[in-house]
């Protein structure tokens, strides 16, 4: 058998195995691996990080991989401040900046990226990407950091705009543009880095618009009391952010009747009717809480003489008292000490309330329902312990009170005052609680908001978020130490 017959055999052989296996004529490659989880790497930037004398408008940044750009416009920032924002894009791995403003002299430049420039692939960011140049031949050095709390609840939010000035004008916050800007991260904490020497004020906004500036009421703001005099790096530069909140309400901007929808053609359009609706839970009250009768229209005569609450099976007529809940006029807090397990009868009689417009309840009702036994509740105890800690910063008068907060679904459930490091309370719906303690300055029970256009200026009263949730069930007595 020559060498040719036994390679035409060989092939033979081959082809007769790869129509019986088809996957002979398919390259498989290797499965599985690990992902990538690291970010792009910056190989190369022209001008160089940290450059003296510089005077370039376009800035080159090359990476080890593709990249691209996740909002940048949005995140980055420029401190201190430009006019303009610069013109940024991404191709494979370059990002090229161009800065249309120019510069100050003998000024140091941050362009902080954020978490904007990530690899296209698996997106991962380089977090904190940040490019510093300086006009003059020297890097301002000096920071200051610090941490940003929502003064209501305790709790840090993140995204906020931390803001330095030069000028020391009260009004400069709502006039001008921040000389310096950071961004609070995820547990409220910021920082500015490479500072020139100098007095400052600060402040934080939280605002829809994002242009930076003060001007109406319904923004949250923060402040610091005093000046910050930076000849050295600063630390815990703390500030709480609030709302200021204008609780006045004049009759003219109270809620009109709602407008009754179009009628279809043919038909007469429906009536208006005043109605109200008892607040009770699945037929049942709450035990020491009061029962809320509201309206679909804002009411402007009430007659609660009218109303009887009958008692047990007897139906025996009990007093209440009955006040508006808030100033919409439609909702009010029928009040009571409900005896548990007891039935009750609310009767409201045509006409006994009367809306803006004169309408009157049109018929009759008739509310039947029952008190929740002790046993659907639970009782809590708290012992409050108050310990050195670097940013529980009290007021310095001692006149204050520390009031515990239930606080479920972002409302305030329970709160009490704490006597002698302790607070208990019972008839607590079950179910999972934040516990907060409010700095109570005023020893009015409740919490204050802060006033930054005022006379004297005031800082919202303290609140500080314990960090564990309690869970509360039927017929429980939970007991727990809060250490601030």
């Amino acid at each position: 058998m020559n060498q040719n017959f036994r390679g035409w055999l060989g092939s033979l052989f081959v082809l007769a195995l790869c129509s019986v296996f088809t996957q002979c004529a398919n390259i498989v490659p290797p499965g599985g691996g690990s992902r990538d989880t690291l970010p792009p790497r910056l190989l190369h930037v022209a001008p160089k990080d940290s450059s003296l004398n510089f005077n370039a408008q376009r800035i080159v940044f090359q990476f080890n991989e593709y990249v691209e750009l996740d909002n940048v416009i949005e995140k980055l920032i420029v401190s201190p401040t430009l006019k303009r924002t610069p013109t940024i894009t991404a191709k494979l791995r370059t990002i090229t900046m161009v800065v249309k403003d120019s510069l100050q002299p003998n000024t140091t430049y941050t362009f902080n990226f954020g978490d904007a420039v990530k690899d296209v692939n698996e997106r991962n960011p380089i977090e904190d990407f940040q490019y510093v140049v300086s006009t003059g031949n020297y890097l301002d050095s000096l920071q200051i950091t610090g941490k940003l709390l929502v003064a209501e609840t305790g709790k840090p939010d993140s995204n906020v705009a931390v803001m330095l000035y030069s000028k020391m004008e009260d009004s400069v916050v709502s006039k001008e543009k921040p000389l310096y800007l950071a961004k609070t991260r995820g547990d409220g904490s910021y920082r500015f880095k490479n500072l020139k020497p100098g007095t400052y004020r600060i402040f934080a906004l939280k605002e829809e618009d994002k242009d930076f500036q003060y001007t109406q009421r319904t923004e949250m703001i923060a402040f610091a009391d005093s000046v910050l005099h930076l000849d050295a790096n600063m630390e815990d530069v703390n500030m709480a952010l609030f709302k200021e909140i204008d609780t006045v309400r004049h009759l003219e901007e109270e809620e009109a009747p709602a407008e009754p929808p179009p009628p279809a053609p043919g038909k007469k359009a429906p009536k208006p009717r005043l109605q109200v609706t008892a607040g009770l839970n699945g037929g049942q009250q709450e035990l020491g809480d009061s029962l809320t009768l509201s309206f679909n229209f804002p009411i402007k005569r009430l007659d609660s003489a009218q109303i009887e609450l009958l008692e047990d099976t007897l139906r025996k007529r009990v007093p209440f008292t009955l006040h508006m809940a808030d100033t919409t006029a439609k909702a009010f807090k029928m009040v009571y000490n409900w005896k548990p397990g007891m039935p009750y009868e609310l009767i409201l009689p045509k006409g006994f309330a009367a809306d803006t417009s004169g309408l009157e309840t049109a018929k009759a009702d008739t509310v039947t329902f029952t008190a929740k036994s002790l046993d659907d509740y639970g009782t809590i105890k708290i012992a409050l312990s108050v310990g050195d800690s670097a940013h529980l910063v009290l007021p310095k008068d001692t006149g204050y009170q520390f009031v515990v907060q239930l606080v479920s679904s972002k409302e305030v459930k329970y709160s009490g005052v704490i006597v002698d490091g302790k607070w208990e309370r019972g008839l607590i719906q079950p179910g999972e609680y934040e516990i907060r303690v409010l700095v109570d300055e005023n020893r009015n029970g409740k919490w204050d908001t802060g006033v930054y256009y005022g006379t004297p200026k005031k800082q919202p009263e303290k609140v500080f978020a314990y960090k564990e949730s309690i869970n509360i069930k039927k017929n429980w007595t939970v007991p727990t130490t809060v250490k601030l």
